[in-house]
């Protein structure tokens, strides 16, 4: 299975998916937290690409994977988000985010299958439809 970690951050669910057997990209457009996630990845000598990269602009050159993780800043629309990394997403996408945002149900051929929230977020989980 093949895994974008679309806003690296820690690079700890990065960490986690390759943990599971996937083959990992992570992007991350901060210079200081690249260098921070590689640490972590040459911590664990985990074969995960690390890209500096913003993953919205990069999106053309990435190519899709099975699985997206997005946990996006706060401050981002949610919505925006889901519309520029529906193209990168072949099997789910699993988008964090603060809690009270309302989502579409359908995005771009991906479907909505599960909300919830834990504590200060929610977590989303949108599906490819079937064509």
């Amino acid at each position: 299975m093949t895994v974008l970690d679309a806003y690296g951050g820690s690079g700890v669910l990065a960490v986690e998916a390759w943990s599971r057997g996937g083959d990992v990209v992570i992007c991350e457009r901060n210079p200081k937290t690249v260098r921070a996630i590689e640490r972590v990845v040459a911590a664990f000598d985990a074969p995960i690409v690390v890209r500096q990269a913003d993953v919205e602009r990069a999106r053309a050159r990435i190519g899709a994977f099975d699985l997206v993780l997005a946990d996006p800043p706060y401050a981002r629309d949610p919505s925006e988000v889901l519309g520029l990394l529906g193209g990168l997403v072949r099997k789910c996408l699993v988008l964090e985010t603060s809690p009270g945002h309302v989502l579409p149900e359908e995005s771009g051929g991906l479907k909505l299958d599960r909300h919830r929230t834990y504590g200060h977020c929610d977590l989303w989980l949108f599906k490819r439809e079937k064509e």
